[in-house]
């Protein structure tokens, strides 16, 4: 076996350990939460189902040069995406997925500090 063999276990045994805690995390945890509510929502399933429609209905307008009939079709389509914009689910979703994002971010860049540690630290002086 290679030298680098133990330190991939080692990393990947790691790596399994963050996934862990980060599972636990309050900050996944809501966000895992929240995306399951959302994607078990009828009236979001809906909401989003309709805009798929419009969108089709405002394609074929415009490719059938049908000018009056696609802007209708538009000003229907903003509607239904402030709608969903608007919904508290979507909203919540938003915040709990942004809340994850940082959080990750600050994870990524505490490890980057860390390896960069590392390397300044095995790189010999020049």
């Amino acid at each position: 076996m290679s030298e680098a063999q133990p330190l991939k276990d080692s990393a990947e045994a790691e790596l399994e350990t963050l996934i862990e805690l980060l599972k636990k995390n309050i900050v996944i945890a809501r966000y895992q939460e929240i995306e399951k509510n959302v994607k078990n929502n009828h009236s979001l399933e809906q909401l989003v189902e309709a805009i798929k429609s419009k969108q089709k209905e405002a394609a074929a307008f415009e490719h059938y040069a049908k000018p009056a009939a696609a802007e209708k079709t538009a000003a229907e389509l903003a509607q239904l995406n402030r709608q969903l914009k608007e919904s508290i689910a979507v909203q919540q979703y938003r915040e709990a997925l942004w809340d994850a994002n940082a959080l990750l971010e600050t994870i990524i860049g505490i490890i980057q500090q860390g390896v960069d540690a590392a390397i300044e630290k095995d790189e010999p002086q020049r």
